[in-house]
C-alpha cells in the first residue's frame, strides 16, 4: 500500500508540473496593471488637484484651488486623463475608507464652460484598466457579483452604462 501512495504522489506532482504553463498563462492573462497615480492635472481649462489634508480620507478634489461640487472627498487619485477636442476628462478614484466597498470612480470633464462630474460608478475594486473607443471612455474592473466576469463601464460624456462580459484570453 505505501508504494501505491508514493506512485499517486508522483503522478499528482507530475501533472501539476505538466499543467503549470497553462495555469501560469491563465493567471497572467488576468493580471491587472497598477494604475498610475497623480494628485494634480494641468489642462488648458484649469488645474485639477487634490487638496492637502491632515487626515488621508479628508482630501477633496479642486479645480483651480476651489472645491468642486458635488464634493468628492476621501483618498483621491487622478489615474487617467484624456484630452478631447474641446475639453479634458479625468478619471478620479475616491477611496472613502469604509469597509467592503470603499472605492468608487467619477469622470470629471473640464472645459472653457466649467466642469461636470459624473455619478459614482465602479465595482468597489482598485483593479482597473482604462481605454477609449472614439469618444467613449471605458473602465474595466473585476465584477463584484461574479469573479468570472468583467464589469465594463462606458462613459459617453453624458451617461455611464454598464456591460458585463467574460475576460478576453490573451
Amino acid at each position: 500500500m505505501p508504494a501505491l501512495k508514493v506512485f499517486i504522489r508522483y503522478v499528482v506532482i507530475g501533472l501539476a508540473l505538466a499543467l503549470q504553463p497553462f495555469v501560469a498563462h491563465g493567471a497572467a492573462s488576468q493580471a491587472w496593471p497598477q494604475p498610475p497615480s497623480q494628485l494634480s492635472l494641468d489642462s488648458p481649462y484649469g488645474t485639477l488637484q487634490v487638496s492637502q489634508s491632515d487626515y488621508v480620507y479628508e482630501a477633496r478634489l479642486q479645480l483651480d484651488a476651489k472645491t468642486i461640487e458635488p464634493e468628492l472627498k476621501g483618498m483621491i487619485n487622478i489615474p487617467y486623463a484624456f484630452k478631447q477636442a474641446n475639453n479634458q476628462t479625468a478619471l478620479i478614484s475616491v477611496d472613502k475608507g469604509l469597509g467592503a466597498c470603499s472605492i468608487n470612480y467619477h469622470w470629471v470633464t473640464v472645459s472653457s464652460q466649467g466642469y461636470t462630474v459624473s455619478p459614482a460608478f465602479g465595482s468597489c475594486s482598485a483593479k482597473i484598466r482604462v481605454r477609449h473607443h472614439g469618444r467613449t471612455l471605458i473602465m474595466e474592473t473585476p465584477s463584484q457579483d461574479n469573479p468570472a466576469m468583467i464589469d465594463e463601464y462606458r462613459y459617453d460624456g453624458r451617461k455611464i452604462s454598464l456591460r458585463k462580459r467574460r475576460p478576453l484570453m490573451q
